[in-house]
């Protein structure tokens, strides 16, 4: 069996379209790499598979202004083996999960909204995987908020969950709010 949402989906598309900061002075939004970011272990990352494309580490937090908020983004870890839950059905043959654990903090004074939305996992043969729909399903804790509103100096941390081949492996987390040009990406290590 196989949960789906629609409604709650189409409204969960609308508020992680919402997630941003402020802007620069022309409008466009911004991305840098917070300057007390820990160094990841150099052996933890790939060259970016386009050179012109900045990809960043687990583990960076990166700082986004956009469309008139200001907030911190950080793909804390990633996990694809060991991850089972008791609902039967919920994944399909040839399926495994995976989990991203994620943080966004609030850097401006106003609220927005977050969902696992604006996640999804990058394979080098172009194959994109967006996070579920779904919680609960005694999925590991502590769970991404499927909806949650996030005031001024506030954040919300947790596993994001994607239904995942069981052959072959993600080479980077994604990050697209609906204010951003284009995603930010965190390379995963290689194994």
């Amino acid at each position: 069996m196989r949960y789906t949402i629609t409604l709650p989906a189409a409204l969960l598309l609308l508020a992680g379209a919402t997630v941003g900061c402020s802007s620069d002075s022309d409008g466009k939004p911004t991305v840098s790499k917070a300057t007390s970011t820990p160094t990841a272990d150099a052996t933890s990352a790939s060259p970016s598979p386009t050179p012109s494309r900045e990809t960043y580490k687990i583990g960076d937090t990166l700082d986004i202004e956009t469309s008139g908020y200001q907030f911190a983004v950080t793909v804390i870890a990633f996990k694809d083996k060991g991850i089972t839950t008791n609902v039967p059905g919920l994944l399909q043959d040839g399926e495994k999960w995976a989990q991203v654990e994620v943080k966004v903090c609030n850097a401006g004074s106003e609220a927005f909204s977050v969902s696992p939305t604006p996640w999804s996992l990058a394979y080098e043969d172009g194959v994109r995987v967006d996070a579920t729909s779904i919680s609960g399903a005694e999925l590991p804790a502590p769970e991404y908020p499927v909806e949650a509103r996030v005031r001024g100096g506030d954040c919300v941390r947790g596993n994001v969950p994607f239904e995942v081949p069981k052959e072959g492996r993600p080479e980077r987390v994604l990050y697209a709010p609906g204010d951003l040009d284009e995603p930010v990406e965190w390379q995963l290590p290689k194994g």
